[in-house]
């Protein structure tokens, strides 16, 4: 991942955190599952940062489905 890319990551997984953390009872399931897409689509070309953040896309996506 070039500089760019790096950067736009950090600031995905910002507001996944913002958008799950910020309003608990309230969350926007749509948002979160997009940035969640985003970030995949980012790191896909990465193995070694697909597999930095596999585990936790894997605990936001099951804190998204518990919280349904």
């Amino acid at each position: 991942m070039d500089y760019a890319q790096t950067r736009e990551l950090v600031r995905l997984r910002y507001e996944l955190r913002r958008v799950l953390a910020e309003r608990p009872g309230h969350v926007d399931r749509e948002a979160a599952y997009d940035l969640i897409r985003r970030i995949e689509i980012l790191v896909s070309a990465d193995e070694e940062e697909a597999k930095a953040v596999e585990a936790e896309l894997a605990r936001w996506e099951l804190s998204l489905t518990v919280g349904s």
